[in-house]
């Protein structure tokens, strides 16, 4: 992979990491002040889930925390990667 396809790669997973970690934080102010039975948990569009009890609210609150470190951590490896690469290559003249 070289390093403008990582750079893309980094943005789009630092976008992702934000969209979760915004997501998490309306779940987690949300609480357990809900509509009915449950709540349904979409992201981008998608259904994760149609109908979540209030008592689990919390619980995908921290999975989207998780998941919004887990695409962190791995949008820093790919950059880290390609600063690596950069640095082994400087020549002196």
């Amino acid at each position: 992979m070289n390093a403008i396809n990582r750079w893309i790669v980094f943005i789009f997973l630092t976008f992702f990491t934000f969209l979760m970690v915004y997501k998490g934080l309306n779940l987690w102010s949300l609480g357990t002040n809900v509509d009915g039975d449950g709540i349904g948990i979409h992201l981008l569009g998608l259904e994760i889930n149609d109908r979540v009890p209030e008592a689990n609210i919390r619980i995908y609150a921290i999975g989207f925390f998780v998941a919004s470190l887990i695409t962190m951590l791995i949008a820093f490896a790919l950059v880290g990667k390609t600063f690596l690469k950069l640095k082994g290559n400087t020549t002196v003249s």
